[in-house]
């Protein structure tokens, strides 16, 4: 079932102390199912673009025909998709909540008659989103695979990845095009129901994370998602390891959350990596995460520039043991990374074998996880 990215209560895990927005990302059991024909690129439009690390920056989006976010899962992503993205066109305001494009008429300062901002609102202008373009045959639009898809297709042309059985008759997406990039981000939260925020890191060879940092309140980019990863079994297991290296903490501080939130008898530790003490990521959040859950959450912050890389011998320190019973040990990283510790993924990105150091340790596959 489908489950909305969505602001809470004071009860929620951390409105109570309000320092960090973080919202869980909670199942909602009465909505429905989210459905292929709603797996298509949306127009996102930049709010905010903030200063994280020396690489990484944190910038939050807005649906731009106000549509929530959904989901399915404790783990979901959504999947960016940039190109030659200019300033948008003025004409409408971002906190306008009319379908694209607007024919309200303009107040003296450029906002729509219908928006509640006072005359006064400095907000960005935003442009009608997008065209969407033509499906193309090879690959279905509930494919969760970062795009091109290389997987076998069925007899009705959906990726073998897919879970409709070969009975989905969902549109196919359109051909990459080589002026658009797409990477998949998990986000760290959401502010309202139209709005998420992600954390995102900056490579030299990064086309989408560099159009992302680039990006200024009023741009726009495409979205399609969120796209589940994992789905949480309550009960299955009482203790959570996680393993992230980079930002790689990214989907286990959202599976977190959701666990701890689910499960009152379950326990996490959360395990990082980095190169140095300044690459070390969401401190804010992790403290905050640990102050709503005292004594369930446990956060260990390895600097390889003084302990190393990850060892056999300092995973079977900072672990549980395989023998607990019902221990899953969730490892997120750069895939060389994830390699070495649990065995490569396989090519059509499931779990594939499991191997490296956890299978060294004698974990088995059915309590390690390669998000």
């Amino acid at each position: 079932m489908a489950a909305c990215f969505r602001t809470l209560t004071a009860r929620s895990w951390l409105g109570a102390l309000g320092a960090v927005p973080l919202v869980p990302l909670l199942d909602r059991s009465h909505q429905r199912p989210l459905g292929c024909e709603e797996k298509v690129f949306r127009s996102a439009v930049c709010v905010e673009n903030q200063h994280h690390t020396a690489d990484t920056r944190k910038i939050t989006f807005t649906l731009q025909d106000g549509t929530p976010w959904t989901r399915q899962g404790a783990i979901a992503n959504v999947l960016v998709r940039v190109q030659a993205a200019g300033k948008v066109e003025t004409g409408c305001c971002a906190c306008c909540k009319c379908p694209q494009p607007c024919g309200c008429p303009k107040k003296a300062n450029g906002c729509c008659a219908c928006c509640k901002c006072p005359d006064t609102c400095g907000c960005p202008k935003q442009s009608a989103p997008p065209a969407v373009a033509a499906p193309a045959a090879g690959c279905c639009a509930c494919c969760t695979c970062p795009p091109p898809c290389a997987c076998p297709k069925t007899a009705n042309g959906c990726c073998a990845c897919c879970k409709c059985a070969g009975t989905c008759s969902c549109p196919k997406k359109e051909a990459p095009s080589s002026s658009k990039a797409a990477r998949p981000y998990n986000p760290l939260y959401a502010d309202s129901d139209s709005q998420i925020t992600l954390l995102v890191k900056r490579y030299p060879d990064s086309k989408v994370g560099g159009a992302l940092h680039d990006l200024k309140p009023g741009e726009a980019v495409e979205v399609r998602g969120p796209n589940q990863q994992w789905q949480f079994q309550e009960g299955k297991y009482t203790e959570y390891a996680m393993v992230a290296g980079g930002t790689g903490l990214t989907p286990l501080i959202q599976c977190a959350g959701h666990v701890l939130a689910k499960d009152a008898a379950a326990k996490v530790k959360l395990v990082t990596f980095n190169k140095t003490a300044d690459d070390v990521l969401l401190k804010a959040e992790l403290a905050q995460l640990q102050k709503v859950f005292p004594g369930r959450l446990k956060v260990v912050h390895v600097v390889e520039a003084v302990e190393g890389r990850p060892t056999k011998e300092l995973l079977q320190k900072l672990l549980p043991s395989p023998k607990g019973g019902k221990v899953l040990v969730m490892v997120c990283g750069r895939k060389e990374m994830t390699q070495e510790i649990a065995g490569a993924k396989a090519k059509d990105f499931s779990q594939g074998e499991l191997g490296g150091m956890l299978k060294e340790l004698g974990f088995d596959k059915e309590h390690v996880w390669k998000v």
